[in-house]
């Protein structure tokens, strides 16, 4: 199945589920509440819903991510006050009409929205049937709070799932990923969203629809908390994308090496499990790993011949220059030892420092391992690129990772790379015969 047919099976799937729950809740809403009520919290939280803040999902997808939605507190005291009726229709509602409001101004296609409604739904179920169990009543004291964390949790929960499987399913990436990836902000969010949770709670409790409007406040504070929180995330991504740039300059490898490193080395840390925040400072640090070529003497780097035993000594320096230049950096740091111990190998003779085997971070060895293999294929530089070095196909180059595995490089790296590779070529056939 093509990834457009999984993802409109997928969409037909939640949207099925979403009609029958509006349709359930549908019948209490208009008997049991005021639809003035109704209307004036969907106005507000309309308001709400388009102070959005999107996380970028991955560094090099600065036009994707997920969006916080600060509206999630007026649903979960929305099913507190009037019960989970109230709040699965809310929520369907804002998500859809704020959607359809701001799709242009954010540049969201129109599937877009309808995802997010069908998303919402059954996330806003999920709560209401936690509240229901644990609080069938409406009350507001402190007894609430527990109340509102657990409806924070169950709607999150369901809806970074859902989340996870429609990203998984786009992106060509794995589910279990992608919600890990966002089960990390998963406590900070339900911590920023619990107090405003507690006051929307107090002000639809005493006021209605009206005591959304002394809440509003908050909720710009937060917009604004979190817009500078993204900028620095940005500025950040951008820092590490400006020093890859000035490595190509000074080092013009072929296509894109620092490139396809970077993305080959992600996910073979994915493959090895380490965690996803792992796996990103590792696709910047494949990004940075020659960084330290930028100070070597250009003549050496551009040098057409073979180099000279001296030469070689100053080319060898790099990893560890990489380091020193990284190192007044603090939210670098985690890096800067993968960056200076790239070219260590598993039996000892490598460079700087003459590492062995576990003496060596597994984010350095999975380094050395895709940049030999990029390098083997044809990624190389002008100074690299010799008569007698021909480029190598994919099957010739795994063979010399696997004649090296063990002694040039670490074992466990080579035989998860080779998957990786496997798998890649499995999907550029399909994408080719599709």
């Amino acid at each position: 199945m093509s990834k457009r047919k999984r993802f409109w099976f997928w969409f037909c799937c939640l949207a099925v589920v979403s009609t029958a729950l509006l349709l359930w809740a549908g019948v209490p809403l208009v008997q049991q509440y005021q639809l003035g009520v109704f209307v004036g919290v969907v106005a507000l939280a309309i308001l709400a819903e388009s102070l959005l803040i999107r996380y970028p999902l991955r560094p090099e997808y600065n036009d994707r991510g997920l969006w916080f939605s600060v509206s999630t507190p007026v649903v979960i005291a929305a099913i507190i006050i009037y019960g989970w009726q109230f709040g699965v229709w809310l929520d369907a509602v804002i998500s859809l009409a704020a959607g359809l409001l701001t799709m242009q101004l954010k540049n969201i296609h129109v599937r877009w929205v309808f995802t997010n409604a069908v998303q919402s739904v059954p996330s806003a179920g999920a709560a209401g049937l936690v509240v229901a169990l644990v609080q069938p009543e409406p009350l507001v004291g402190l007894q609430t709070l527990g109340v509102l964390i657990l409806g924070l949790l169950a709607y999150m929960l369901v809806n970074t799932f859902l989340v996870s499987v429609t990203m998984a399913i786009v992106e060509e990436v794995r589910v279990r990923w992608v919600f890990g990836q966002t089960m990390l902000s998963l406590p900070r969010d339900i911590a920023l969203m619990t107090p405003i949770s507690f006051l929307i709670t107090a002000a639809l409790a005493a006021y209605g629809a009206v005591g959304l409007i002394g809440v509003l406040a908050p909720y710009l504070a937060l917009r604004q908390a979190l817009v500078i929180a993204a900028r620095q995330q940005e500025l950040y991504h951008q820092t590490i994308r400006s020093l890859g740039f000035l490595v190509q300059r000074a080092h013009p490898y072929t296509g894109g090496h620092l490139q396809r490193v970077s993305q080959w080395a992600r996910r073979v840390a994915e493959q090895l499990g380490l965690p996803p925040e792992r796996c990103e400072l590792v696709y910047e640090a494949a990004l940075l790993h020659d960084l330290g070529k930028t100070v070597l003497d250009e003549q050496i780097l551009n040098k057409p011949a073979r180099l000279s035993p001296e030469e070689w000594q100053e080319i060898k320096k790099h990893p560890q220059l990489g380091a020193e230049i990284l190192c007044d950096t603090p939210f670098l740091s985690p890096i800067i030892p993968w960056i200076a111990m790239h070219h260590e190998r598993p039996d000892g003779t490598g460079y700087p420092f003459g590492l062995k085997g576990e003496q060596i971070p597994l984010e350095a060895r999975v380094i050395a391992v895709v940049d030999a293999f990029d390098a083997m294929i044809g990624g190389e530089s002008p100074n690299q690129h010799r008569p007698h070095r021909r480029a190598l196909t994919l099957g010739e180059a795994l063979t010399e990772l696997d004649r090296g595995a063990g002694t040039q490089f670490d074992r466990q790296v080579v035989q998860t790379f080779k998957q990786v590779v496997q798998e890649w070529q499995r999907r550029r056939a399909a994408g080719a015969k599709a």
